[in-house]
């Protein structure tokens, strides 16, 4: 398993971003350092209890669920820890040290599904909103932002005919890297066209072929760790999609959504 690294890059922003977001930031980064000195002491209970403080502030980056999925993983808690580091993933697509502590925590579960290959286009649009960290790209489109109104106002101020050239280049590029990188932001936060997906946190679900708690309706079972989509809403019942393909009915009681909650 791969632990916490200062040295990564997706890590330093993903602090950075913990810290700028909160508002008593002084606390949170307390929080924060005490929780991952606690994990480094072996108080994997201590670290969770610092981390879910700054979570109830209503502060998230991919770096604290990073750490808090680490922590579950210490604890032998498969699904809370597969939770947290896909809720990480949203937050830090690209991060190693995440992607190889999530494929061996999923390793260990006890289904084996072979996820179906996905649609090339589907692939490369799953690419490209990812490809940045959540903060890297938050900043990127802030100070894009902010040169292309810079450049603005020097051609409105009409400085020399040289400078207002150059001053016009840079606020058209400027302006092109905002609504680009600024669609991807709104497709990453809004969610558009994202598949809502869950993990299964009991030990073991059955799955029905209809809404329905009889017997005779069980077409197989599900285990603590398992991804799946989720579908349709029935009452308390959600329809889920696994990664094969296999379609079912569960409580949603057995599940829990990777953003938000289950109704």
């Amino acid at each position: 398993m791969t632990e916490k690294r200062s040295t990564s890059f997706a890590a330093a922003l993903g602090a950075l971003w913990l810290l700028l977001a909160a508002a008593p930031a002084g606390a949170q980064s307390a929080f924060f350092d005490e929780g991952n000195r606690l994990y480094q002491a072996g108080d994997f209970e201590g670290a969770l209890d610092r981390y879910r403080r700054i979570l109830d502030e209503g502060i998230e980056s991919g770096e604290l669920y990073y750490n808090i999925g680490n922590a579950h993983f210490r604890l032998g808690e498969l699904a809370p820890a597969i939770l947290n580091y896909e809720r990480a993933r949203q937050l830090m697509p690209g991060d190693d040290d995440l992607l190889a502590n999530l494929a061996l925590a999923r390793s260990m579960t006890a289904d084996d599904i072979t996820p179906r290959p996905r649609f090339w286009l589907f692939r490369a649009a799953g690419w490209w909103v990812g490809l940045l960290p959540r903060a890297a790209l938050i900043w990127l489109v802030a100070l894009a932002w902010m040169t292309a109104v810079a450049g603005a106002a020097v051609v409105v101020l009409r400085p020399g005919p040289g400078l207002a050239t150059w001053a016009r280049r840079a606020a058209l590029a400027a302006a092109a890297v905002t609504l680009v990188l600024g669609v991807n932001l709104v497709v990453r936060e809004l969610g558009l066209g994202a598949v809502e997906e869950a993990i299964v946190m009991a030990e073991e679900a059955q799955v029905q072929s209809a809404p329905s708690d009889d017997p005779a309706l069980q077409i197989f079972a599900v285990h603590a760790g398992t991804k799946v989509a989720v579908d349709r809403r029935a009452d308390d019942w959600v329809e889920i999609v696994l990664e094969d393909g296999a379609v079912g009915w569960m409580r949603t009681t057995e599940l829990e959504l990777v953003r938000g909650s289950v109704p």
